[in-house]
């Protein structure tokens, strides 16, 4: 009898093993059909774009620019298209991205634009691959492998900068991030002490190519010092006593490793790359947190436990906060606290809002913060700790710096897609230990698909009928307004101008337009013509030549070219910018209030164009005798004395002292069918509201383009 149940027992386990397989070969089916759809749905949801048949943003045409010189036969030592200043290319600005656009280009025989237009989304696409193998090397959980590689496709912050035409160098740089993380993961788990330094030397290959994209290369040592500092909290599982320093180093060789990589990078990047003496506060900031972290790390070591180590990190924190204050003149406290301005005039420099966080992560945040709970759970009971923490820390670094700059949203899109993923894990592991398994599950893949379906499909996006604008949606800045009035400058003016612009449209101008500019987005040394703008939008028609003047003048004094503006271009978008345009004159000159169309209405033979601000609403009547503006507030009407109706193609209709029966208010108004602008009565006379707005009143400036919201202008003299 004995015999027998053993064969019998025999045969259930080969079924048993039988069966699993089966599982197994199921499951890899699920995986590959995963993978395939984040695939799917992440060129797809990137694609969007490619329509329009332009880059996205200002830097990519920079970008372009140059790259088209090295098809051409090789960069210019001086940029040809920026006069005001001597910029060198090798020494200003690091050539990553156009050298491998242009082998691209001339490998394949694909056209330039067309490599610059598709190569975003190849790079987020696999991205998302990429992530795959990060989550399953770090948690050996195919499930949360793909999930975060699915998260990763569709996530906002991730779009933001890998859509189609949208080639920044963040994201050439997102590529070599995803690529030393997967090292990392590696670095962290591997036994075997050669491989270790194997990947090691992988991880330096990765992250000498990441700094030469300049794409936030230093984000990388400052996570690792992040996971340094906070080892120490791992629990070990076998204390040995009476180990060597020797020992404990060889112990922790991984990590060391790591710090390792990023200080030989650092290194690297000060000493070789030209372009890193011109940021090298970047450099000595991370090399700083680095060395701080390592130190304080190793006087883990001889601490007899964790609260000799907090006391002698929070001390060594006050040293590293004093010599970044009193040596490198940086403050930490007022950057941590937002207490000092670090964003400059650049819109993508300025810190994230909770609108900002909402567009760029959506619902991601309430997963990363379930999925951050659970990987210091597994932190405290020593489940996966090492690359849990590594993962962990990336997080955390990049959520503060995505919280302190919405440019940096994008890299902390990667880190919330992984951390979300794992929280889904930790939902099931919560379920099961309340639940049976078979009841865990379908909750879980339950919770998923909800929280999957409103990631891709937002109610509260405008495109879906909404509030809330998606500016993740990647139409492109360069909309056919400006392409036409670009299109207009190359064909009507001489190829040797320079033209009098707003450095935001710099890279368009020179790149689309094929005419020089006095500034651009690289804006290094460039302030004396960012602020003459601005002054010369503040001046009025008769002394805003002395303002062009001095722009040239200061031009021949700083580079030796001697030239002459004969055009400046304004657009629309200048009438919001007044923050912007006040910090760069250092006064309060320039103040608008928005409004945003919301419809119109018919009565007989009047028209009436409703405009909205909060709870004011602007009413525009047109009809066949007459025409009138009032404004509601507070349930009183108010007339509008002095508004101007953009006129495409034409002089704008100008309507001014008109009488109304009851209060009238003294500010302009400037309506346009997309909205409507109110600025006060003293800047009327002022070149911002005369070139911009009014259209005439103008002895020195004569119009000679306008498509109803870029204007271009000879200059008369």
């Amino acid at each position: 009898m004995v015999k027998s149940k053993g064969k019998k027992d025999k045969q259930i386990i080969s079924k048993e093993k039988f069966s699993f397989k089966g599982i197994n070969s199921f499951d890899n089916y699920l995986i590959i059909i995963g993978l395939a759809l984040s695939v799917v749905i992440g060129y797809f949801m990137r694609s969007w774009p490619l329509r329009f048949n332009r880059l996205l943003g200002y830097d990519p045409y920079f970008f372009l620019r140059e790259a088209a010189y090295y098809l051409s036969g090789g960069i210019p030592q001086i940029d040809p298209m920026a006069p005001t200043v001597a910029r060198s290319f090798v020494a200003e600005d690091l050539q990553g991205l156009p050298i491998l656009t242009s082998i691209l280009s001339k490998v394949t025989g694909a056209d330039l634009l067309k490599v610059h237009m598709y190569l975003p989304i190849f790079i987020g696409v696999i991205g998302a691959i990429l992530i795959y193998f990060v989550a399953l090397k770090a948690w050996g959980n195919k499930y949360v492998a793909v999930i975060s590689s699915f998260f990763l496709a569709i996530m906002p912050a991730f779009i933001y900068r890998t859509a189609g035409g949208g080639l920044w160098k963040d994201t050439v740089g997102s590529f070599f991030f995803i690529l030393f993380m997967l090292l990392a993961m590696f670095i962290i788990k591997e036994k075997e002490r050669n491989k270790t330094i194997l990947y090691g030397v992988l991880s330096l290959i990765v992250l000498i190519l990441y700094a030469n994209t300049f794409g936030n290369f230093f984000f990388i040592p400052l996570i690792v010092a992040t996971y340094v500092l906070f080892k120490p909290f791992i629990k070990e599982t076998k204390k040995i006593k009476n180990l060597t320093l020797k020992d404990r180093i060889i112990k922790d060789i991984d990590m060391w490793i790591l710090v390792g990589v990023c200080l030989v990078s650092l290194i690297y990047a000060n000493f070789l790359i030209p372009t890193y003496k011109l940021e090298s506060l970047r450099i000595y900031l991370a090399l700083l947190g680095l060395g701080f972290a390592s130190i304080i790390n190793l006087s883990g070591y001889f601490a007899k436990d964790r609260r000799y180590y907090i006391v002698f990190m929070a001390v060594l924190s006050v040293i590293l906060i004093a010599i970044a204050e009193f040596v490198l003149n940086y403050n930490i406290l007022g950057y941590l606290f937002k207490s000092i301005d670090i964003s400059g005039i650049s819109g993508q420099g300025q810190s994230s809002t909770f609108s900002d966080f909402l567009d760029k992560f959506y619902l991601f945040p309430i997963m990363a913060v379930i999925g951050a709970v659970y990987g210091i759970f597994q932190i405290l009971n020593n489940k996966n700790a090492k690359q849990t923490l590594f993962i962990l820390s990336a997080f955390a670094f990049n959520t503060f710096m995505s919280y302190q700059m919405l440019r940096n949203a994008f890299f902390g899109g990667i880190t919330f897609a992984i951390i979300a993923a794992f929280g889904f894990m930790g939902i099931y592991d919560f379920l099961t230990s309340k639940f049976s398994k078979e009841k865990a599950l379908p909750i879980t893949i339950i919770a998923l698909i909800i929280f999957s379906s409103l990631s891709l499909y937002n109610p509260l996006d405008q495109r879906y009928g909404g509030s809330i604008p998606y500016r993740t949606s990647q139409s492109p800045h360069l909309d056919d307004n400006w392409l036409s009035a670009l299109l207009w400058l190359n064909e009507n003016t001489p190829q040797e101008e320079i033209v009098c612009n707003w450095w935001d449209y710099g890279y368009w101008i020179q790149t689309v337009g094929g005419r020089r500019t006095i500034s651009d987005g690289m804006r290094s040394g460039m302030d004396p013509w960012i602020s003459g703008f601005g002054e010369f939008l503040g001046a009025t028609d008769s002394t805003g030549i002395q303002k062009i003047t001095a722009m040239e003048q200061e031009a021949y004094r700083a580079t030796g070219n001697n030239f002459k503006m004969n055009y400046v271009l304004v657009d629309q978008s200048l009438l919001v910018k007044t923050s912007v345009l006040n910090s760069v004159i250092g006064r309060d000159t320039f103040r608008t209030a928005y409004f945003y169309f919301k419809g119109t209405s018919k009565l007989n033979n009047a028209t009436t164009y409703v405009y909205e601000s909060g709870a004011t609403r602007l009413f525009l009547v047109t009809g066949d005798t007459n025409t009138y503006c009032y404004i509601e507030q507070n349930n009183q009407r108010y007339g509008v004395s002095n508004f101007v109706i953009e006129n495409p193609n034409e002089k704008n209709f100008v309507y001014e002292n008109v009488q109304y029966t009851f209060q009238s208010i003294p500010q302009i108004i400037y309506i346009t069918p997309q909205n409507a602008i109110m600025m006060p009565e003293t800047i009327k006379d002022t070149l911002f509201s005369r070139l911009i707005v009014y259209e005439d009143g103008l002895q020195n400036y004569n119009l000679v383009y306008d498509n109803g919201y870029v204007k271009i202008y000879r200059i008369l003299r």
